[in-house]
């Protein structure tokens, strides 16, 4: 699949990128990961430029993860019985999901990101469950800021080991769990510095 990838988005490059990214938002069956991936190597082998490849991958992404969101969101749980959704989530698969999300709230957002495979059906549940746009584009954004560039360096930087590179990630599944654990403590550093704001904004009794 790498190869496949790699061969298409040098084709068609940045156009390429965003269409493949936007895909996989709507749950196309390919981990985003991969595709990424090709894009930072390809950016190292100078067929495309960073910066511009980058802002490619974060918008395709977004914006797929957004329009899944937002059929969820305007749908409500009709979206869960469209008969294309159904084709790629079953009732035992979306019952677990909107329960994972009905016990995560709005932190389920953030971190699904980071876990292939749950992200559409994710954000799906998200929409259905009516979380506020606003906080949808903020947890999502947050955790894409973290994951999307970290893999897209990793293969520019690293470029000439990609095949080491590739045998390390496994899948990704190890660099998940590095940016999973990333991920949790930034959240974390950020409740705990705007709990520390808001206790100084209040005046001392």
């Amino acid at each position: 699949m790498f190869e496949i990838l790699q061969a298409y988005l040098a084709e068609f490059t940045y156009a390429g990128i965003f269409l493949v990214l936007f895909l996989c938002g709507l749950g196309l069956p390919v981990p985003e990961d991969i595709p990424i991936l090709v894009s930072g190597y390809l950016s190292h082998l100078g067929t495309i430029r960073f910066w511009p490849a980058l802002a490619v991958n974060l918008a395709g992404i977004l914006l797929g993860d957004l329009m899944i969101f937002s059929f969820g969101y305007w749908m409500g749980p009709r979206a869960l019985q469209h008969r294309l959704i159904r084709l790629v989530m079953t009732p035992r698969r979306a019952a677990k999901v909107t329960q994972f999300f009905a016990r995560h709230g709005k932190k389920a957002v953030f971190f699904g990101r980071f876990v292939a495979g749950l992200r559409a059906p994710l954000f799906l549940a998200a929409g259905v469950a009516r979380v506020p746009p606003r906080t949808f584009c903020l947890m999502d954004g947050a955790a894409a800021l973290i994951s999307v560039p970290a893999l897209f360096s990793l293969a520019y930087y690293f470029g000439e080991q990609l095949d080491a590179l590739r045998e390390f990630l496994g899948g990704t599944k190890k660099v998940m769990a590095l940016l999973l654990v990333a991920g949790a403590a930034v959240w974390l550093g950020s409740r705990f510095l705007l709990r520390r704001w808001r206790e100084r904004r209040i005046p001392a009794a």
